[in-house]
């Protein structure tokens, strides 16, 4: 089977996955992904540029999906103070209080990733993905 066929089926299991965990949360897995991504800056915000690099979305995907997330008081968006035309997202405390579950299922779930694989074969794997993405660039 080609390379880049299995790369797209693992993708596709791992949305799956993340998608049904999320469900139990009325979220899909990419939300969930944002907020365990927003977790890791310093009050739990970023800008929205940020977020379209990290998960390689559009912008205005970005903007729906972050829509979608501030009806569900997840998250707040607003008006960067150094360019306005670019929107800072912060977790609410209605997201916070969900971070904790989802970093532990991430967490869990990259674990469980992992488990078949030795150091060495984990550094080929994060290599080739790697040059995957830059080539992509």
């Amino acid at each position: 089977m080609l390379i880049g066929r299995l790369v797209k089926q693992a993708n596709n299991a791992m949305n799956q996955e993340m998608n049904a965990f999320a469900q139990q949360y009325g979220l899909t897995g990419t939300q969930m992904s944002i907020i365990d991504f927003l977790t890791h800056f310093p009050g739990n915000s970023c800008d929205q540029h940020q977020i379209e690099n990290e998960f390689g979305i559009k912008r205005s995907t970005t903007t729906v999906l972050l829509q979608r997330m501030a009806k569900k008081n997840l998250i707040e968006r607003y008006p960067s103070p150094e360019d306005r035309r670019q929107k800072i997202v912060t977790l609410t405390a209605e997201g916070q209080k969900l971070s904790s579950d989802v970093s532990a299922y991430i967490t869990q779930y990259e674990e469980k990733l992992k488990a078949d694989f030795s150091e060495q074969d984990l550094s080929k794997i994060k290599r080739f993905l790697s040059t995957m993405i830059e080539e992509k660039q």
